[in-house]
């Protein structure tokens, strides 16, 4: 199978073996916000195209964190792993998500909470099987991390902050 972009921005894969055969969509390109790499460009969701809407449910079971926040992680440097928790009025938890990186860029934990447990999911440190965290201080502090903290709203780069950039 390979890997193409098509003409509305989804990244499908083709069997090399069926020229003829119908592709399989895999994931959106999202472009992002015209002037700001902050998180783009991204491999997102058709959920992640309503995510940053307005009117977006933050309760809703897929969660607000999304392909915007994952790559921004992604993309800070000094952040030493991927959050990936989803905090609803009911709870932290994680939802639908697209996970991705490029083939250069350095592996990082990708760690998120649901309901009270913490769990390391894919890229753990030190070699560590991905499961549950039993104790998140002293996982942080063993791997010279910080605490994960509570973004200050999700999703955190919603369209209706960039309405300027987007109507230029």
């Amino acid at each position: 199978m390979s890997a193409k972009r098509d003409l509305l921005d989804t990244l499908v894969l083709i069997n090399d073996d069926s020229p003829g055969a119908r592709p399989y969509d895999l994931a959106d390109w999202a472009q992002g916000i015209p002037g700001d790499v902050t998180f783009s460009p991204a491999v997102c969701s058709s959920t992640d195209t309503r995510r940053y809407e307005a009117g977006w449910n933050s309760d809703t079971y897929t969660g607000s964190f999304g392909c915007r926040e994952w790559t921004a992680q992604l993309y800070d440097r000094d952040r030493p792993y991927i959050d990936v928790t989803s905090y609803a009025s009911h709870g932290t938890f994680i939802g639908e998500l697209v996970g991705w990186s490029r083939f250069d860029d350095p592996p990082k934990p990708v760690i998120g909470r649901q309901g009270k447990t913490w769990l390391c999911l894919h890229e753990c440190p030190a070699g560590e099987k991905p499961g549950v965290i039993p104790n998140i201080r002293i996982w942080t502090t063993k791997h010279g991390y910080p605490m994960p903290n509570r973004q200050r709203k999700q999703p955190l780069y919603p369209n209706a902050d960039y309405q300027d950039d987007l109507n230029e």
